[in-house]
């Protein structure tokens, strides 16, 4: 038996080797968050004319969604994914920014193509030709070297960086952003659209939805997982209609109460405590009090959402 390999060295560098092999595995991958505006202030821009001026009115929003990386880096992000839909499907998406962007890597988005046609013929040999297809050959019995070179341009190859689009029958609209050379992902974005909604609308909600992907890399392999997620419904006003205003700025506040609640609630007892109060041998039993000021929280929220879903119809 080779006592080299049980020294004390040996097993020193073993361990270590495991430490960090282990630390390779469990590699976190990085992490998101995102802030949503309070509210969506709307603006009626129904154009002159509109066919549908009976029943229809266009509006046009704006928000401004930020994306905070808290632990990794940019190179490790896939994409962001952005999607705004309307529940009650009484906005219907027209139009909207940013649109699908493509990105080249070089300047101009063309490429300058130096192409150099070289012949040399000698006897019965072929020619050889960079680049283009020519078969050219033939049996001469001279030697000459001709060389031919051009100068031209071709569109580059560009990228998707963003891509955007409708869903669900235009009552919703999505952005994915990826990394790209011109801009960062983190940070302030600002999205905006063009809706139709019935002519008498004066507000509503619209639930907004973000999530990050990243690629999280193991000493065996590499995967894409998510790095963050954040939703909410928003309420949506009709600029100048301060009731509507009230009401979208009444569903911040409940939603911050209700998750206030929720945060404060004990968490959920295991098995095992389960079992010892069942059989009543336990002492702590779930607060009444926090049960009700979670039941009212519920409540207010529900009571505000009818109320701006009201102004939408």
């Amino acid at each position: 038996m080779d006592h080299r390999m049980t020294s004390p060295r040996a097993v020193a560098a073993l361990a270590a080797a495991v430490a960090l092999l282990g630390l390779a595995t469990t590699a976190s991958a990085a992490q998101v968050v995102f802030d949503l505006p309070e509210s969506i202030e709307c603006r009626d821009v129904t154009p002159p004319g509109f066919a549908a001026a009976d029943y229809l009115k266009v509006i046009e929003g704006k928000m401004r969604i930020t994306a905070r990386i808290v632990q990794g880096s940019e190179d490790e992000i896939v994409d962001f994914v952005y999607v705004i839909t309307s529940p009650d499907k009484r906005v219907r998406f027209q139009d909207y920014l940013p649109n699908t962007t493509l990105e080249s890597a070089f300047a101009d988005d063309q490429v300058e193509i130096k192409d150099t046609t070289e012949t040399s013929t000698s006897g019965t040999v072929d020619a050889h030709v960079v680049y283009k297809l020519l078969a050219l050959g033939g049996s001469l019995n001279q030697n000459s070297k001709d060389s031919e070179a051009s100068h031209y341009r071709k569109i580059a190859p560009k990228e998707l960086v963003i891509a955007s689009g409708t869903i669900e029958r235009e009552h919703g609209v999505y952005f994915r952003l990826r990394p790209s050379r011109a801009r960062s992902l983190e940070g302030a974005k600002e999205f905006s659209f063009l809706a139709t909604v019935p002519k008498d609308w004066r507000g509503d909600l619209c639930a907004i939805s973000c999530t990050a992907r990243s690629r999280k890399d193991s000493f065996w392999s590499e995967s894409v997982v998510t790095a963050g997620t954040r939703s909410a419904d928003i309420g949506m006003y009709l600029a100048g209609d301060l009731e509507a205003a009230s009401l979208a700025e009444d569903l911040r506040r409940a939603q911050d109460m209700h998750a206030e609640m929720l945060a404060a609630l004990p968490p959920k007892p295991n098995v095992v405590e389960s079992a010892i109060r069942t059989i009543g041998l336990s002492s702590k039993k779930p607060g009444n009090q926090q049960r009700q000021a979670l039941d009212e929280a519920e409540q207010a929220l529900a009571d505000v959402r009818l109320r701006l879903k009201q102004l939408g119809r």
